[in-house]
């Protein structure tokens, strides 16, 4: 079964969302669909258990969507291996990527984060008549257009936008 990690707890924990309170009862129902009720139709038992186990992947997500600012209502909550630790299991599970792009792209539109810098211009460098262009200068003479990178880890990131040093 799932184990909350502390990263997707403290999410869960800061929220006054009522719905937020719920991912207990979804671990409960995910583990035995009996739980408190009698089935009556075999299916049933199925949809019980996949719904909870839904709700346990995606309640972060609607958790951390209902926050007006996030960044500022979790500043300093979280510590840096919480952080590394989502991260790390984001790279295997996709509910947790779709979660740290979620919160990377709500960083960037909320200008707290910029994941893109601008990189420096290649050089070019000057052949001589040793080497014979057929094309001659043939759009040399245009400005290049700015490339971007990511230099910065989503580690890096989280941390800066939720405030720890």
């Amino acid at each position: 079964m799932q184990i909350l990690m502390e990263f997707i707890q403290t999410i869960l924990q800061n929220s006054n969302l009522k719905e937020s309170k719920l991912y207990g009862a979804a671990q409960k129902a995910a583990t035995n669909p009996e739980i408190g009720i009698t089935i009556q139709n075999k299916a049933a038992y199925h949809v019980i258990k996949d719904c909870a186990t839904i709700t346990m992947s995606y309640l972060p997500h609607l958790v951390f969507g209902s926050y007006v600012n996030p960044f500022e209502s979790l500043k300093g909550k979280f510590k840096k291996e919480h952080i590394a630790e989502f991260v790390k299991q984001s790279e295997t599970n996709l509910s947790l990527n779709q979660l740290l792009n979620i919160i990377i792209t709500k960083a960037e539109k909320m200008n707290i984060i910029s994941q893109q810098q601008i990189a420096p211009k290649p050089q070019s460098f000057d052949l001589g008549e040793q080497s014979i262009d057929p094309y001659g200068s043939y759009g040399l003479d245009q400005p290049m257009a700015a490339q971007t990178t990511n230099s910065t880890t989503p580690v890096e990131m989280l941390c800066k936008a939720f405030g720890i040093l």
